[in-house]
């Protein structure tokens, strides 16, 4: 008669214990998975952070963690790990009541992208391991990969020509007259163009920007699209890298850089168009922007932006503008369009990455070292080839 009051005994026991589970085993249970940082370049390492917390009596004797992410952000110890078309990720741990269980899990950045994590699933059992408990938590975490910057080792060659054609169409004194904006300073600024009371307020020193009678900011147009069968997206991305490196150096001189591109915001699905800016601020705006761009998305004929660019051009930009063209895409079209938007006076520059194969297929317009249009300018073009690249 005891056994069968004890089988009694248990069988309600395990009754309510189930009950219990399946009613507050997820009470006072969060989960996060963070990134260490915002913002790293390709190639870089992070931490990625699982924060687990069981604010409650009740154990979970065995709590699964299972969250998925881009494949470009590569897990570096590979270990409870799935790829596929995306990375999923499991871990498990013990939460005893009233315990908080944090790990760090190092991971790298292996292309550029904006990435997100939007959910963590939490699964579970009671502590008999009798049924399968589940929930599904938001979670909101967000990591942008930079492009690098590129290695082509004549870069820095052709940025001093484009620097020293920038000053050479300065001849023209800046007018005091028209106030265009306030930037940081950097050491080539005159102690003159210091607006003291900016730089009080921001703790930073300001200077005053004028409007030149020619231009006094860099266009960079990216051409993110390809109109043959195959799509060579790494000169697509190197497109890019090659787009920070003329950012940065032409903003750390100074010199406005406004950027003009086919490519797709992913979030916004937009066209990427930043305007002109100096200083810190804009080359991370600038950066980000190009982190989010998606060339897998379909984008307009760059040069009919171009074009409709052309018609946008101010009076203060339609002499000696200095621009650069950074495509792989080859074609009398762009070019076209490209030597409308330069005009007589502009200085203009197409950089275009192949591959060593494509040395043989080059297009005949574009053939020469310089591009020559009817009224005399001409367009400087360098092929940089991919096999080249420095490591």
């Amino acid at each position: 008669m005891t056994l069968i009051y004890l089988g009694i005994v248990a069988l309600v026991c395990i009754y309510v214990t189930t009950l219990l589970y399946r009613r507050f085993w997820d009470y006072g249970l969060t989960a996060e998975v963070l990134f260490s940082q915002h913002e790293v370049e390709e190639g870089q390492r992070l931490f990625l952070r699982e924060k687990v917390e069981n604010r409650k009596w009740l154990p979970l004797p065995v709590l699964m963690v299972k969250f998925e992410m881009d494949r470009n952000i590569r897990c570096v110890d590979g270990m409870s790990t799935s790829i596929t078309d995306k990375q999923y990720r499991s871990d498990w741990v013990a939460m005893m009541p009233y315990k908080r269980v944090t790990r760090s899990i190092e991971v790298e950045g292996t292309q550029r992208g904006y990435y997100s994590i939007e959910e963590v699933r939490l699964a579970s059992t009671d502590i008999l391991f009798r049924g399968r408990l589940n929930q599904l938590l938001s979670n909101r975490t967000r990591l942008y990969v930079y492009p690098s910057r590129s290695k082509f080792f004549r870069l820095p060659e052709i940025f001093c020509r484009m620097y020293g054609e920038y000053l050479l169409n300065r001849q023209i004194q800046e007018d005091s007259m028209e106030f265009m904006g306030i930037r940081d300073y950097v050491q080539t600024d005159s102690m003159r163009k210091i607006n003291w009371k900016a730089s009080a307020r921001t703790g930073s020193l300001k200077v005053n920007q004028y409007h030149d009678s020619t231009s006094q900011r860099l266009t960079i147009f990216l051409n993110v699209s390809q109109t043959g069968i195959l799509r060579y997206y790494d000169l697509i991305e190197e497109s890019i890298r090659i787009c920070r490196n003329f950012l940065e150096e032409f903003v750390h001189k100074g010199i406005p850089v406004r950027i003009v591109s086919n490519g797709v915001d992913k979030l916004t699905g937009q066209e990427i168009f930043i305007r002109e800016g100096a200083g810190l601020s804009h080359i991370d705006a600038c950066l980000k922007e190009l982190a989010r761009m998606d060339i897998h998305a379909p984008s307009r004929n760059m040069a009919e932006l171009i074009r409709e660019q052309s018609l946008q051009k101010s009076n203060h930009a339609s002499r000696g503008e200095v621009s650069l063209l950074i495509s792989a895409e080859q074609g009398a079209e762009l070019g076209d369009a490209y030597m409308d938007f330069v005009g007589e006076d502009g200085s203009a520059n197409w950089l275009i990455p192949i591959h060593e194969s494509m040395k043989g297929y080059l297009t005949e317009h574009v053939s020469d070292t310089t591009l020559r249009g009817n009224s005399g300018n001409y367009i400087h073009t360098e092929y940089l080839v991919m096999e080249e690249l420095g490591q």
